[in-house]
């Protein structure tokens, strides 16, 4: 019987595996870890394989070799994660299979190949960066870009492994963070960051929102949650959203993608961090598929195994030149400690039982609090984000609740001097 082998980390139901549509006579088998067993598709996986890590690239290869040994090569393969894009484009090479190649997917893997690709655009300037081996290219860089610099993975994804090397002696144990994994280094900008979700057909922008993080992803951690609220339907997302379009032709010129963007909003301009060609993190899918009753992550399926395209009919219907029709928006707010009961604002729909059975080990996925939110009024969103980001904070003792209060009520806009920016490239 003919078979997609599909790469699956996700513990929850981010994709609705039962849902999507398959060709006749055509099963699912998968690769997966311990965790992500029981967010399997119950009526359509014959079987899967457990490894330890989906990051272990060779694990999840040597498992693929051994279910092609039993079953013969796969019809196609998916990975609807960001973390899984590679590997499945590995294995598509491998067995000569249609999809995606390696090439493909580590230009939106591959944070230094991405910067290159985005100075053939005009939409938005870029901040320098470089692949670094070594502290002193480190410094280099830094002497000729200005401090503080950013140092990170390449390939890296939610903040993990990023460092913020403010003078020439603050990259303590620098040689070994360095050769833990390829790295790169980039220009520092601390303006607030806006993250723009959506499907682009290959010649146009179809749907998209942009939402703006009420705080910084690098600050998450066990004192600091993570929130975000999608902007209101207005002149601001109009203007940003056409530049998306801009960008998105240059990155992906007639093909398709799903994808995630996050921008620097320096008051005055936005600058391009980076891009990705898959459904955005946290709870984005969710509560694109509750507030805007689209599937982002069906379309990515869509996309991949080319059967039908139903998901995207409908998400055509909904939208007009990228804008969604409605004017309800949604937010999100996560927290690495586990919350003491349900958060109280008018705006939140769902949140996350304290200490679920089955808690996911990622990094964002893996939260220890989950709060969703949806409504019509913008201003009433952002407040009930900010009283969930409050109420999920673990408060630094060194500050009154009074300060953390304050330091949490930030405005509906964000106006940040664009000296916070280093300077992009021209």
């Amino acid at each position: 019987m003919n078979y997609i082998l599909c790469l699956h980390r996700w513990a929850g139901t981010q994709a609705l595996y039962d849902q999507y549509t398959l060709a006749d006579e055509t099963i699912i088998r998968a690769i997966c870890t311990s965790e992500a067993v029981a967010s399997l598709p119950q009526k359509r996986c014959e079987s899967y394989a457990v490894v330890p890590s989906m990051d272990d690239n060779e694990g999840v290869l040597n498992a693929a070799k051994k279910i092609v040994a039993e079953f013969g090569p796969p019809k196609l393969v998916v990975g609807l994660n960001e973390g899984d894009l590679i590997n499945a484009a590995n294995i598509r090479e491998l067995y000569c299979l249609p999809g995606d190649n390696v090439t493909w997917a580590a230009r939106f893997r591959d944070k230094v190949k991405m910067n290159n690709i985005a100075e053939g655009q005009d939409a938005f300037p870029i901040l320098s960066a470089a692949t670094v081996i070594s502290t002193e290219q480190v410094h280099d860089f830094a002497n000729k870009h200005g401090y503080p610099v950013v140092v990170k993975p390449k390939f890296g994804t939610a903040s993990r492994g990023v460092r913020v090397i403010r003078n020439k002696n603050d990259f303590a144990g620098g040689r070994k963070h360095l050769a833990t994994e390829p790295m790169m280094v980039q220009a520092y900008c601390d303006a607030p960051t806006l993250h723009i979700d959506g499907w682009w057909d290959g010649e146009q922008l179809v749907v998209a929102t942009a939402s703006r993080y009420l705080n910084n992803c690098m600050q998450f951690g066990p004192s600091k949650p993570l929130g975000s609220v999608e902007l209101a339907n207005g002149d601001e997302e109009d203007q940003i959203l056409l530049k998306v379009g801009k960008l998105l032709a240059v990155f992906s010129p007639r093909r398709e993608m799903v994808f995630h963007l996050e921008l620097f909003d320096c008051e005055h301009e936005l600058l391009f961090l980076e891009i990705a060609a898959r459904v955005g993190g946290a709870e984005i899918p969710f509560v694109w598929r509750d507030v805007h009753r689209i599937d982002l992550v069906g379309i990515a399926w869509e996309i991949q195994v080319g059967k039908s395209t139903g998901i995207r009919d409908a998400a055509r219907l909904a939208a007009t030149n990228g804008h969604l029709h409605a004017s309800e928006r949604g937010g999100w707010v996560i927290g690495s400690a586990p919350s003491s009961g349900v958060v109280a604002a008018e705006s939140v729909y769902w949140s996350m039982e304290s200490n679920p059975k089955n808690r996911a080990s990622g990094v964002y996925e893996g939260a220890g609090s989950r709060v969703r939110l949806r409504g019509g009024d913008h201003a009433n969103l952002v407040r009930d984000a900010q009283i969930c980001i409050s109420e999920l904070s673990v408060p630094d003792m060194s500050q009154s609740s009074c300060e953390v209060v304050k330091a949490l009520s930030i405005a509906d806009s964000y106006p940040v001097s664009a000296a916070n920016c280093a300077k992009p490239e021209p």
